[in-house]
């Protein structure tokens, strides 16, 4: 499937709603930008909250279990870090 999209004056594009629906992206996801010899590559990334928390808490030296709602590390893992 191929659309047309206009770039804004500030290089930013609109990813369509179907293609977005089709790549299961929502607002606020993250997705990587690639370039394969003439054409720009969009790929939706996939984490698993569960798996970014035990990330976190390895890289900071503390249990998962003991990240509690509120807690800095907690936010970073809710914002997709």
């Amino acid at each position: 499937m191929k659309l047309k999209v206009k770039v804004g004056p500030k290089g930013q594009i609109v990813i369509p709603k179907s293609i977005r629906d089709k790549m299961g992206i929502n607002p606020a996801d993250v997705v990587l930008l690639d370039i394969e010899g003439e054409r720009a590559v969009v790929e939706a990334v996939r984490w698993d909250p569960v798996e970014k928390l035990s990330e976190i808490s390895r890289r900071v030296g503390t249990k998962s279990s003991e990240l509690v709602w509120g807690d800095r590390l907690y936010e970073e893992v809710l914002g997709g870090a």
